[in-house]
């Protein structure tokens, strides 16, 4: 959402509406109008998010991704943002204030973010838009012909995205704001992917081997002679020339530091990241040593599992020994698919033993695809369609299975699935008594405080029911601990990525090629991976008060429906609110 292609008369159309006599209208009247003409915009700028939401409008359209358009949108975002502050919320709703305060808090963040220069590195290993592309098939429907048609467009359109990204990159090669060679490197093979000989042969090309029946041969014979053409003629030349770009003149700019403090005034930039990703005032030094204590706190829990599977050593040699023994590891894609597919349909049912409100929105298992699979996390979370025509999908990666421990499946599905970001998400998507922009607005603190916190709801929903799981819940917990002094560790306090290595082996249960794939994504992302710990504690915190406030009458049902009835807010804000609930109560 932060591309734009917006006429400069948008902007004094909306000043003329402002100062127009008939605009009698209420506080809330004045903010819903506005709500929505930032939704507008918003879906206007992210054609393929729009899509991805099950809004089809633009579906002949990729993101604009020159920087004319990146500051054109701050622009857009900074009318906004000076046309909420003219409205006065306070003779509304709390509903209302509330909003308003949101919006505010979305606005300013975002540019608040502009002197992280986040549009000279279009790209990255874990979703830039040379992996967006071929990650349309899953949202962009194939039912019509006019869909057929939007698609081949769409791929024409990939072209000047990779002409303005790498316009980008350039800006950012001459001011020494560039990424890792090390993450680079692992761009080079994802582009080079779909580089192939014959559009049939393209990930891009897959929807038009099953199109509809009652299609004439006619109907499917021009449908793939039009995507096949645009592959040929359009994509591969326009992916073979990032490639070019990326090994030959991006690659030896890179940067050899690991750490966001190695580019000009970097040091700030993640102060500034640590800030939008927790939504708190913690200080790097403050989360470093958060997560040391974090980490000798659950490793005390390890050792009380480790008395219990009568294991003779230490800790730190309990934890190598969970992590290597052979029947603790999957042995095949299959195996995986079935016991992550298991725990889903155990879990579903007893959701209502903690939740009073649950989302209709199905949540089913996927198969993450393999041309993203080497370099992408051991599972995630997608949202479903707004209109209800895709469930929200939770991704396992099952890429060299032997290599995926089993023992941390229950807590993780109880993160990314259920009760974790398809509650979360997905009813918020639902909650009509949200305006548009918060039914689907991310807060990370909030959203990855969910679900980690989820992960402890394994107890009371019955799913650590031996101590090999229940090992399980705290190898993730440590992982996420580990976090905070990994990501602050190389990004405040300039250590090589061999140390955080070392650290995330040492202290967490997880094998070498998750923990490889971990560190990179701390690197790519600074500061995102310390949202978890920081949401979780605050949940916690305010659990524990309700529960020891209300007594006999506290309710966690009630207690969760209330905590996720106003969707994704900063967790100054849940705090808030949540205090406030139970006061009333």
């Amino acid at each position: 959402m932060s591309h734009a292609r917006t006429p400069g008369s948008l902007t004094l159309i909306a000043a003329f509406a402002l100062m127009s006599p008939t605009l009698a209208a209420s506080p809330s009247e004045q903010l819903g109008k506005l709500f929505d003409e930032y939704w507008e915009s918003a879906l206007r700028h992210s054609p393929t998010w729009a899509t991805e939401l099950g809004d089809h409008r633009y579906n002949d359209q990729l993101e604009d991704l020159s920087e004319a358009a990146y500051a054109a949108r701050l622009a857009e975002l900074e009318g906004f943002l000076a046309r909420v502050r003219k409205i006065a919320p306070d003779g509304g709703s709390p509903r209302d204030q509330l909003n308003a305060e949101i919006f505010e808090r979305v606005l300013s963040d975002a540019l608040a973010a502009r002197p992280m220069h986040r549009e000279w590195k279009p790209l990255n290993h874990l979703s830039a838009f040379h992996m967006s592309l071929p990650l349309l098939q899953v949202s962009h429907p194939f039912k019509t012909e006019k869909d057929l048609r939007d698609y081949a467009k769409r791929l024409r359109g990939f072209p000047k995205q990779v002409d303005d990204a790498i316009a980008c990159l350039k800006q950012g090669m001459a001011h020494r704001h560039v990424l890792p060679k090390l993450i680079v490197r692992k761009i080079v093979p994802q582009i080079e992917s779909q580089l192939v000989g014959r559009a049939e042969d393209s990930e891009l090309y897959r929807p038009l081997k099953s199109l509809p029946d009652h299609w004439s041969e006619d109907a499917k014979s021009a449908a793939r002679a039009d995507v096949a053409q645009a592959i040929v003629r359009d994509v591969v030349p326009a992916y073979r020339a990032l490639a070019r770009f990326v090994e030959h003149e991006y690659l030896p700019a890179a940067r050899d530091e690991v750490g966001i403090w190695a580019v000009p005034d970097g040091d700030r930039i993640y102060e500034r990241a640590v800030r939008l990703e927790t939504t708190t005032e913690l200080t790097p030094e403050e989360i470093h040593r958060f997560g040391l204590a974090e980490i000798a706190r659950i490793e005390g829990e390890m050792n009380q599992v480790r008395k219990q599977l009568s294991f003779d050593g230490t800790v730190a040699e309990f934890i190598v020994h969970m992590s290597t023994h052979p029947e603790y590891r999957a042995t095949s894609g299959e195996q995986l698919v079935e016991l992550y597919g298991g725990i889903l349909e155990r879990t579903l049912p007893r959701l209502p033993k903690l939740f009073g409100r649950l989302p209709k929105a199905r949540c089913e298992m996927k198969v993450l695809e393999s041309f993203r699979a080497p370099v992408a996390p051991v599972a995630y979370y997608n949202p479903p369609a707004q209109d209800g025509s895709r469930p929200g999908y939770y991704y396992v990666n099952t890429y060299q299975p032997q290599e995926r421990v089993l023992y941390i499946a229950e807590a993780l599905s109880l993160h990314e699935a259920v009760p974790g970001h398809h509650l979360q998400i997905a009813l918020d998507m639902e909650n009509t008594g949200l305006p548009k922009f918060r039914r689907h607005l991310s807060f990370t603190g909030y959203v990855e405080g969910w679900g980690l916190y989820s992960e402890k709801l394994g107890e009371e929903l019955g799913c650590y029911q031996d101590p090999v799981r229940k090992y399980g819940q705290l190898a993730m917990e440590a992982w996420r601990a580990a976090r905070l002094v990994v990501d602050t560790g190389m990004h405040h306090k300039r250590w090589p990525r061999e140390k955080a290595v070392v650290y995330m082996r040492e202290h967490t249960g997880l094998p070498p090629l998750d923990i490889d794939s971990e560190i990179d994504r701390y690197i790519a992302w600074p500061g995102q991976a310390l949202a978890y710990k920081v949401g979780e504690r605050v949940i916690l915190k305010l659990r524990a008060e309700a529960t020891q406030r209300l007594g006999d009458k506290f309710d966690v049902r009630a207690f969760h429906d209330e905590l996720l009835r106003e969707g994704a807010v900063p967790l100054n804000v849940l705090e808030r609110r949540m205090k406030a609930w139970i006061e009333r109560q």
